[in-house]
């Protein structure tokens, strides 16, 4: 279910969550409203303010071991495909130099490398069943061509290595990208943020349990409800970088630098 919300668009996933959220809180007011209807309201009354901080505090801590885990996620998700394709740029760049029939060969290569991210890894990831156990074909025959040539001129030799550096560089980045796609939330985590939203606006809804003061009582869990329900979001969208849904990122930085 979590991974099939977070693969769509940031105004589902808005709808969504929001809906949720409100409708606990909803379900929660009726509650209480029943209970003072039954006069079960002076079982309540006596519940002190102070129980809201311990656990207030635990849904604020939560939130923000959550948040320290999925955005820096998505920062390194950006970096690594951001390096992989300055990486691939610069290997065809620095290949110039080199003879006319290695230089076609790698910018090839490099061709085919991208139209195989675009068309069979970025779904892959999506899907989260892009494995490492996949190797990028053309990159190491790209890899061992550019090491198998005789080169006697000293700059292209140079431009050979940094080509080589440059490949093995987009090669790392390419496998830290598959692995970050492989991170999410996890069920138990948005679980447990659910249910201490739930279980904050119980406790706000019982210490305001007094007839006389329902209108505090709905007014101070719709502004927790919507608070909570935007931490959600925020951490939500940006829960699985290549998901395909959410602020997810694409492969147009790849398709960039593709040699036409």
């Amino acid at each position: 279910m979590l991974t099939w919300m977070t693969a769509q668009s940031i105004v589902v996933i808005a709808v969504l969550v929001f809906g949720a959220v409100y409708l606990l809180a909803a379900i929660i007011l009726a509650a209480t409203a029943f209970a003072v209807r039954r006069g079960l309201d002076r079982v309540f009354q006596g519940a002190s303010p102070g129980t809201l901080a311990p656990i207030s505090v635990t849904f604020a801590l939560l939130v923000g071991f959550v948040a320290a885990d999925v955005w820096p996620t998505f920062d390194r998700a950006r970096s690594a495909l951001g390096m992989e394709a300055a990486r691939l740029h610069e290997a065809m760049v620095v290949a110039d130099t080199l003879p006319e029939g290695v230089r076609s060969t790698l910018r090839r290569r490099v061709q085919q490398h991208i139209d195989s991210i675009v068309a069979r890894e970025w779904p892959a990831m999506v899907s989260r069943t892009q494995s490492l156990k996949d190797a990028p074909s053309e990159l190491h025959a790209a890899l061992g061509e550019l090491l198998s040539i005789n080169l006697n001129d000293d700059g292209q030799r140079l431009a050979r290595a940094r080509a080589v550096a440059a490949i093995e560089d987009a090669l790392d980045a390419r496998r830290q990208r598959i692995l970050l796609s492989q991170d999410t939330l996890g069920g138990i985590k948005a679980f447990v943020l659910f249910l201490l939203t739930g279980l904050v606006m119980v406790t706000i809804a019982i210490v305001h349990i007094e007839r006389e003061r329902r209108g505090l009582q709905i007014l101070t869990v719709a502004i927790f409800a919507t608070a909570a329900a935007a931490c959600m979001l925020a951490i939500l969208v940006y829960d699985r970088p290549f998901g395909g849904g959410g602020s997810s990122l694409s492969p147009e930085r790849l398709i960039e630098v593709r040699p036409d």
